[in-house]
């Protein structure tokens, strides 16, 4: 579930890039992601870095499998593969 996912959080600097694109901030901006970012668990995960642990997170595998966020999700990595 993570593979591609994990990548993408893993290189900062194509991240740094995407977080300027209208469509990340719009991600960011929908409601389910800032419900679990309140979540402290979930925050502490992403800042460590454990993925693993992170597929296992009920809130966040519910968000993974939102058909809204699927499709922000696959608009971030065309505009990722677009940033290289």
């Amino acid at each position: 579930m993570l593979g591609e996912f994990s990548n993408f959080f893993g290189d900062l600097n194509q991240l740094l890039k995407l977080a300027k694109k209208p469509e990340f901030q719009q991600f960011l901006a929908n409601p389910k992601v800032q419900e679990l970012m309140k979540d402290e668990l979930f925050r502490k995960l992403v800042q460590e870095k454990k993925f693993l642990k992170l597929a296992t997170h009920k809130q966040f595998q519910e968000l993974m499998r939102d058909p809204e966020i699927q499709t922000s999700l696959e608009n971030l990595k065309r505009n990722a593969s677009h940033a290289k």
